[in-house]
């Protein structure tokens, strides 16, 4: 196995810098509380065997779950944004976006109709059109038409005083089944189907529709004595996914569009995650982990097109990966009690703000903490403070259900789950 490791980090040392650049990406599957990314936690692990689990998650913005019972009424501070944008705009702005706007307005027939260039005289007329359209002529659903069409055409919600629509979204499947042996070994087969979304609805960012097959091994053994443990854990996957830009996703719901618009991306790629486990009394424990220690993926690009006609793959230069992060974590077990203390997303932070200029530390993504009490044999509850969120859940017989609340962004998820 160590060889293996060896072999494949090689790899991805020698073609990365054969590639047009590295590019950072977020991978919304990664579990940092997973035994494969605290693999010195294997040694400890009783023998395991999960023939078949599962795990359904569904989290959402409070803003994007009001848009989806109600595209039309969720728009309407966007909508007065866009009135007062278009009537504060001066000769210039017209002239350069009438062609939009003709089409953004085309309501009925008593629209104004001009050729450009536009004189004031022209400009005054088409407010006095709008302002008298807004007032009462354009009802909710042609206002949330203007927003879609703004948003897609132009750099109105660009702004940054422009209104925003969160669109924290996370839509997945995940199936797994392997065996944890009980003396340091541990593997494990796993798949993932989902949509993934965050930032803001109104502007240019964007959601992931991802699938991927994944495998874990991983392996721990004791170091120098058995108060310290070293283990190494590695995944290898196949992935496909689609990027949609979140503008899209609006259009498919008010409309029903296709938001699928970009091509495929199909690849694969490696992961390797380490960490030191320090064992100070029966009931006291510290662990250090580098998560995504290498992480790298390859893709080639698949037209929609090549649906109907293929015409073969095209490969994409760069190569990605997901950034570094160091977690440092006290466990203490007594009884019935867990205590979990966690420090973690300060490097990985670091990396995506030297990559990304809008990117700001958030001080509230750095500690985490966690309480389990087993109630029984059968039956442990647990909640956590994290990422600004709380989190609530219980498992009984292998049956899995939480719900959490992000104070954040102001989404809620639920979660469950079975394995046997």
């Amino acid at each position: 196995m160590k060889k293996l490791i060896i072999v494949l980090i090689s790899i991805c040392f020698v073609i990365a810098p054969l590639s047009a650049s590295l590019v950072p990406f977020n991978d919304y599957y990664f579990d940092k509380d997973d035994i494969f990314s605290s693999p010195a936690l294997l040694l400890e692990a009783e023998k395991t065997v999960v023939h078949f689990g599962f795990d359904i998650e569904a989290m959402s913005a409070i803003d994007y779950l009001s848009y989806l019972a109600n595209p039309s009424s969720s728009l309407a501070e966007a909508s007065d944004y866009l009135y007062d944008t278009l009537m504060n705009g001066d000769e210039s702005f017209w002239n350069e976006n009438y062609s939009i706007f003709s089409l953004m307005f085309d309501f009925d027939s008593s629209k104004p109709i001009f050729t450009q260039p536009l004189s004031e005289a022209n400009i005054a007329q088409i407010k006095a059109y709008l302002k008298d359209s807004y007032a009462h002529r354009f009802d909710e659903s042609q206002k949330a038409s203007a927003v879609i069409k703004a948003i897609n055409n132009t750099n109105i919600f660009k702004s940054s005083s422009a209104p925003e629509l969160n669109g924290a979204l996370d839509l997945t499947l995940k199936m797994h089944g392997g065996v944890i042996e009980g003396n340091g070994f541990g593997w494990r087969v796993k798949s993932n189907i989902g949509l993934s979304g965050s930032g803001n609805m109104l502007s240019s960012s964007s959601s992931i529709l991802g699938l991927d097959v994944r495998g874990d091994v991983g392996y721990a053994f004791h170091f120098l004595n058995e108060k310290i443990t070293i283990g190494t854990s590695l995944e290898a996957g196949l992935y496909a996914n689609n990027i949609i830009n979140n503008p899209a996703l609006l259009d498919a719901r008010f409309s029903g569009a296709l938001a699928i618009q970009n091509p495929f991306r199909l690849g694969m790629g490696v992961s390797l995650n380490a960490g030191v486990m320090y064992r100070h009394s029966d009931n006291l424990a510290f662990t250090m982990d580098f998560t995504n220690l290498v992480s790298f993926r390859k893709y080639a690009i698949m037209e929609l097109t090549d649906f109907v006609n293929f015409n073969g793959l095209d490969m994409d230069e760069n190569v990605y990966y997901e950034p570094l992060d160091i977690i440092v974590r006290a466990r203490w077990d007594y009884g019935k009690y867990h205590v979990v203390a966690e420090m973690g997303d300060i490097v990985r932070q670091l990396i995506w703000m030297n990559e990304r200029d809008n990117m700001t530390f958030d001080f509230f993504a750095v500690p985490k903490a966690y309480f389990i009490y087993d109630i029984n044999e059968e039956l442990s509850i647990n909640t956590g403070l994290e990422y600004s969120g709380i989190l609530f859940g219980v498992e009984y017989l292998g049956l899995q259900g939480e719900i959490s609340f992000s104070f954040e962004d102001l989404s809620i998820g639920i979660k469950a789950g079975y394995r046997f």
